[in-house]
């Protein structure tokens, strides 16, 4: 028997990434965003501060959660 075999553990907590869009780009935002949801081991928030009221304070949070941020 192998020790990798034999000395299994929990895979680590998945990746944080944050994903801040900034500009309205069509379709680059919504390629982006797929492509990073769909890596695995990864969990990714976007926040989208093109909105006409955008949430700085659920931002900020996100930030400091995070284990990378792109700002698009």
């Amino acid at each position: 028997m192998s020790s990798a075999s034999s000395t299994s553990s929990a895979p680590p907590p998945g990746r944080r990434i944050l994903l801040v869009l900034t500009q309205t780009l069509q379709p680059l935002n919504d390629i982006v965003t797929q492509v990073e949801r769909s890596l695995p081991g990864c969990q990714t928030e976007v926040v989208d501060l093109t909105v006409q009221d955008p949430d700085y304070d659920r931002l900020l949070r996100a930030i400091f959660a995070s284990d990378s941020v792109q700002v698009w």
